[in-house]
């Protein structure tokens, strides 16, 4: 991108820029994290709580009048992460309690003890998330997205070449491209489809609204399910694999706590 957009050298915001590019490679770490512990559609889904973050830093440090319609929001997205994050086991879920789809005996268990466990990285990623967020609308008003993506991108990359220097590390991406082609050909697809999300995503922010754009987002987590259902049915071996639950019990829960995040965005934008 450097070499087809070019790059101009705007101070302080380039160097920003690189720093964000830095610190990003920490939420992305906290993210993938939760992708080992939990299924892909609900970390898609809590991804999204990282507006009520932005909401709250841009009271605390922008100065924005916080306003019921935003507070609403606020708790909306608080009450959809406790819907998607709940852990019912192969149960369905009776308010505070679970009860057994197979099974008419109510099974008590108090919905606060089971939470995923992929909130504890989510909390560093909504952080680190909202304070991205916070200052791209600054960097914006200065440098384009292009220049904005490759000083990022900058960071990135002399974050990741640090982290080479650890040998775990280097074991690890030693055994994965000794995997095969199949490996290296998904990384490669991963890397691709990043890239393009990351690009329509900052012309997205740069000519629309923060509302609008926030509010799309919020169907991220919907097309992923849609997704995973669709290749379960072309694949099949990609479920046990995926290890994302289909069932109707798991797709009611998902599904309403998609619709309350989705509101919950919209309030707070």
């Amino acid at each position: 991108m450097f070499l087809i957009a070019g790059a101009n050298f705007v101070y302080p915001q380039s160097l920003i820029a690189l720093l964000f590019g830095i610190l990003q490679v920490f939420p992305s770490f906290y993210y993938m994290k939760a992708l080992k512990v939990e299924e892909t559609s609900k970390v898609a889904a809590l991804e999204y709580i990282y507006p009520l973050f932005v909401f709250i830093g841009s009271v605390l440090f922008l100065g924005e009048v916080m306003v019921l319609k935003n507070c609403a929001g606020g708790l909306l997205l608080l009450v959809g992460t406790l819907l998607i994050s709940y852990k019912k086991n192969g149960s369905c879920s009776n308010g505070l309690y679970s009860y057994s789809c197979n099974s008419n005996s109510l099974n008590i268990k108090p919905f606060l003890s089971a939470l995923s466990p992929a909130i504890k990285p989510f909390l560093s990623y909504w952080i680190l998330t909202a304070v991205y967020y916070l200052s791209l609308k600054y960097l914006l008003t200065s440098i384009d997205e292009w220049n904005l993506y490759i000083w990022s991108s900058l960071g990135s990359l002399m974050m990741v070449l640090s982290l080479m220097g650890i040998q775990s590390i280097r074991s690890e991406v030693k055994n994965f491209f000794g995997q095969g082609g199949l490996a290296v050909g998904t990384l490669v697809s991963e890397e691709i489809f990043q890239f393009l999300g990351i690009i329509f995503s900052l012309f997205a922010y740069a000519i629309g609204s923060v509302t609008m754009v926030s509010s799309v987002g919020a169907l991220q987590p919907l097309m992923t399910v849609l997704l995973i259902l669709g290749l379960g049915i072309l694949m099949p071996k990609l479920r046990s694999v995926m290890n994302e639950k289909t069932d109707w019990c798991s797709l009611k829960q998902k599904g309403i706590s998609f619709l309350v995040v989705a509101i919950g965005i919209y309030f707070v934008s």
